[in-house]
């Protein structure tokens, strides 16, 4: 039996140059796990990424349309809903036999608009693999999608629920990600993470997080922290290194290393097999589990850049997010990371709830002191799963139901934020965000800093430069005309 797997692009994205060419792909590790599950199991599968392969929804109506798989299975991320239902209502034109499945967070959260709203036929809630196993076997075998643990569905024109599946007790018991399956080339160039022209692919060293920061989902498809063994995620490197020459891995854990002992340990199995000479690895962990001693490991194992959430330079503001950490163990933590000669790339927010003006330039202040040789100003989002959507998101849902249904302003290119603090508006925090991209990096010394170390190439600085530009101007022509009316 076939089964497709489809991660959509966006076309927010598609409209937007800048993001087309920065918003980078990386191969999703959800997909890539799940077709390897299925493909064991004698399941004939095909992986389509179309936002790193950019093809066209023409396109892959098109090779549904000529290979007529039984299950599509849609990756669904908040900002794709749109796109999703407009290919599965192609795909049921030209086969009404196909069964379409929709899986990932915002499916998790909204399981019964997903269905009700014609996006899918049958929901995959939280951690898929095994859900999505048994699902395919019943539609192969004809037996009824009742008694199937962890999906949504219609039933007799209403909305079912099936008891939520246990997690995966052992993740080593998984094979390894289809990775053979996807176009590498698609995944060789990755600016924010400071990757030119060599395959960059994610590896897992576990699943959940321990922490319940107010903004962040995770815990809603990982509710329990689960391990691997070091050694297995070491032979899952060195197999793609030699079976698919993959020379880059990024770690897609809520933070690795999980602590200092761990860390070192895996940095000296690393080293041990000889894979330092061989791979390069970048990582997002938290600014308080980090060490000198650490840092020096993992640079001597390779480590090329370490991602640090450090969100916001008000103290009181990262005090109500929960994240248990502190400014000052920020700025320990990024001046450790450079001592240690490894690059740094600081996460921030701005718009969080109770922000104003004035913390939202903190944040910039506190980053220009940090000096990371790489910066990101998200604006906040309340994403479904999170504590901020359970606050503020879930009454805003109820009001506008379209804004998270479709998400339709999450890349804030037009209209109203789906959030704004009340001390802020939508127009204010466009505007700072632009003005911190621009603050931060239109620096001499940023500027020769970043050419020297290779974290920018050339081509982006100049399309980054019309970037800041074309914002720049748009954000003097906005105020012209909002003066003139």
């Amino acid at each position: 039996m076939k089964v497709f797997l489809i991660n959509p692009n966006s076309g927010v994205v598609e409209k937007n140059w800048a993001y087309k060419r920065f918003c980078a792909p990386i191969a999703p590790m959800g997909i890539g796990y799940m077709a390897a599950v299925l493909e064991k199991d004698g399941f004939e599968v095909r992986v389509v990424d179309q936002f790193a392969s950019k093809i066209s929804v023409e396109a892959v109506i098109g090779l549904v349309r000529k290979e007529r798989p039984r299950v599509v299975g849609f990756s669904a991320l908040t900002p794709v809903v749109p796109d999703i239902k407009r290919m599965a209502a192609s795909i049921r034109e030209c086969d009404n036999e196909c069964v379409i499945v929709a899986g990932n967070i915002h499916a998790t959260c909204f399981p019964e608009e997903m269905l009700s709203g014609g996006a899918a036929d049958v929901v995959v809630r939280g951690e898929g693999e095994m859900t999505m196993l048994e699902l395919c076997r019943n539609i192969r075998d004809g037996k009824p999608l009742r008694g199937v643990k962890g999906i949504s569905y219609i039933e007799e024109g209403d909305v079912a629920h099936a008891p939520d599946r246990e997690l995966i007790g052992d993740l080593d018991t998984l094979p390894f990600p289809a990775w053979h399956l996807f176009d590498i080339k698609n995944y060789a160039d990755t600016p924010m993470v400071a990757v030119s022209k060599m395959p960059l692919f994610p590896v897992l060293a576990s699943r959940g997080c321990p922490y319940r920061c107010y903004y962040c989902s995770q815990d809603k498809v990982y509710a329990e922290v689960r391990y691997r063994d070091p050694n297995c995620v070491l032979d899952e490197m060195e197999y793609f290194n030699r079976s698919l020459g993959v020379g880059y891995f990024g770690f897609s854990d809520a933070y690795f290393p999980h602590d200092e002992k761990t860390g070192i340990e895996f940095c000296r199995l690393l080293i041990k097999r000889g894979l330092h000479k061989r791979i390069r690895w970048c990582t997002e962990t938290r600014v308080d589990k980090v060490s000198p001693e650490l840092l020096a490991c993992m640079k001597r194992a390779g480590a090329q850049l370490i991602m640090y959430g450090i969100e916001v330079g008000n103290a009181g503001i990262l005090q109500s997010l929960d994240k248990g950490t502190t400014l000052e163990e920020a700025r320990r933590a990024v001046e450790y990371t450079r001592k240690a000669g490894i690059l740094t790339f600081g996460l921030f927010m701005i718009g969080l709830p109770g922000e104003t003006r004035e913390t939202c330039r903190e944040t910039l202040r506190f980053a220009q002191s940090l000096n990371t040789d790489i910066a990101k100003f998200n604006i906040a989002v309340p994403y479904p799963g999170s504590r901020f959507f359970e606050e503020y998101g879930r009454e805003l849902a109820r009001r506008y139901p379209e804004r998270f249904t479709s998400w339709a302003d999450w890349s804030h290119f037009g209209g109203e934020l789906v959030f704004s603090p009340l001390a802020m508006n939508s127009r204010q925090l466009r505007r700072f965000q632009r003005e911190a991209m621009v603050k931060f990096y239109i620096r001499p010394g940023v500027i020769f800093r970043n050419l020297i170390k290779g974290t920018v190439t050339i081509p982006n600085l100049f399309f980054g430069g019309v970037w800041v530009i074309f914002l720049f101007l748009s954000g003097v022509f906005g105020r012209a005309k909002k003066e003139s009316l």
